[in-house]
């Protein structure tokens, strides 16, 4: 959890990653950053000085970096003039050469000269505190930093520029609308005035549910897209399967043998294609076996491919191939799935692509003829299940809440159901506006300010310190 800081304190801390690169960004933020700055600045041999800074703010000014009053790197700095920057303060930014042992010595020296470091998020925290953005786009940039795959970075961009903001506000919107109107019946019962009728009310209070709701299942939809996509490869035994695994992680990882059974269990691996995060699993062959150890393999291998976004079933092809015996083995599972005929370098006679046309119609499958020893048709395969894993990631319309946001969401889901259910049993408007009350502190909670520091260190701990 975040500690309570001052806000007076001017933060430093490295903006870029970790290691070496061609550019290093040291972020400072505070009231003593334009001090910092013309104590450590030159330009042709001289300081910089207060008013050169501020007459070119915003601007990249070339000049020198010195330590112990010695040239230490020639760098491009810039200077955001409160409240006109990030974090609503004055900030400045240093860009070095990448250098991790400079980056460390500079970084030193101006925390040597008026700063302190920064704390995890807290950048990012003092631009919430001061206005600069809302609590749900300050979430969501900690999740623009930490996407695991491009869907996961296009809902979080949607997130930055204002959709749960816009959407939280229109929650708000309706909520005050009727407590106005429920209000003005309380307040006006006894004048001749002419108000909503309670199905009329209840038909609103009906449709801002059902958007919550819907928020809250899209959301869910949406957490389940960026999860790692399962992709099994299943088959019997001596397919491939493992020659295939180890092909496309790159390394060895699956044990390779012409021996029947050798993968007793399934061998999981993360990898990343083309920014879709994917966990590729190589199972037991499937077949009949009496080895009580190589069953439960086997077992778990069919959970795992059962449950799987994407099933890669490896076909023999250097040997005879009957289709009847394998559509009573795998039948269940073709539907959908990628049949990968492997060993066409060496593929017995009696193989023909044809034999499996018509699975493509029946199973709403795809076919590829490869080779794992040659690479023959992997490239073929990798687009395949990009293509795969994309069609599983339709879902423009969606939404992503954070944690704090799903929990606000669901609590005025809960309101509105006992404000309808009220309603429908006649209970006074007195009543049920009460809830139409925590309603509206609700979503207040999801855009509106947070003082609570507990709440605002969860948040901001999950953000990296130059942040």
């Amino acid at each position: 959890m975040l500690t309570k800081v001052n806000l007076i304190d001017t933060i430093a801390a490295l903006s870029t990653a970790h290691g070496p690169g061609a550019i290093g960004i040291l972020r400072v933020s505070g009231s003593n950053t334009l001090s910092i700055a013309t104590s450590l600045l030159y330009k042709n041999n001289s300081p910089l000085t207060k008013d050169f800074i501020l007459n070119n703010t915003r601007s990249a000014i070339f000049c020198d970096f010195y330590v112990e009053d010695k040239a230490f790197d020639q760098i491009v700095f810039s200077f955001f003039k409160s409240p006109h920057s990030y974090t609503g303060e004055d900030l400045a930014e240093f860009h070095f050469h990448g250098n991790p042992i400079l980056l460390k010595k500079a970084l030193q020296t101006i925390l040597s000269v008026g700063a302190r470091p920064a704390l995890q998020g807290e950048f990012t925290k003092r631009s919430y505190i001061n206005g600069k953005c809302t609590l749900t786009q300050a979430e969501a940039i900690g999740r623009l930093i930490e996407s695991r795959s491009r869907y996961e970075l296009e809902l979080a961009q949607k997130n930055v520029f204002g959709q749960i903001t816009q959407l939280a506000s229109k929650i708000r919107s309706d909520l005050l609308s009727l407590k106005a109107e429920c209000e003005a019946e309380i307040d006006f019962s006894t004048e001749d005035l002419t108000f909503e009728s309670l199905e009329e009310r209840k038909t609103r209070m009906i449709e801002l549910n059902n958007l919550c709701q819907k928020l809250l299942r899209d959301s869910k939809r949406a957490e389940s897209l960026i999860m790692k996509s399962t992709v099994v490869l299943f088959g019997a035994p001596n397919t491939g399967k493992s020659s295939l695994m180890n092909l496309l992680i790159g390394k060895d990882r699956s044990i390779i043998s012409d021996v029947p059974g050798t993968t007793r269990d399934y061998i999981a691996e993360e990898i990343s294609l083309d920014g879709i995060p994917i966990r590729l699993v190589d199972t037991a062959g499937i077949r009949e076996t009496q080895d009580k150890i190589e069953k439960m393999g086997i077992e778990r291998s069919e959970r795992e491919a059962d449950a799987a976004n994407v099933r890669l079933i490896l076909i023999d092809t250097s040997q005879e191939f009957s289709k009847s015996d394998f559509l009573n083995e795998f039948g269940s599972r073709l539907y959908g799935s990628i049949l990968v005929a492997n060993k066409v370098d060496i593929a017995h006679k009696s193989w023909n692509r044809t034999i499996l046309a018509s699975l493509k119609t029946d199973f709403q499958s795809e076919l590829v003829e490869v080779s794992c020893k040659s690479h023959f048709g992997l490239a073929e395969l990798l687009l395949l299940l990009k293509q795969k894993l994309s069609d599983s990631d339709q879902g423009d319309d969606l939404v992503l809440l954070e944690e704090r946001q799903t929990y606000h969401i669901e609590a005025i889901h809960r309101h509105l159901s006992t404000a309808i259910l009220l309603l429908e049993t006649q209970t006074p408007a007195e009543i049920y506006i009460q809830e139409i009350n925590y309603a509206l502190h609700e979503i207040g909670e999801v855009n509106g300010h947070i003082d609570n520091e507990e709440v605002l260190g969860r948040i901001f701990s999950k953000f990296c310190v130059g942040k």
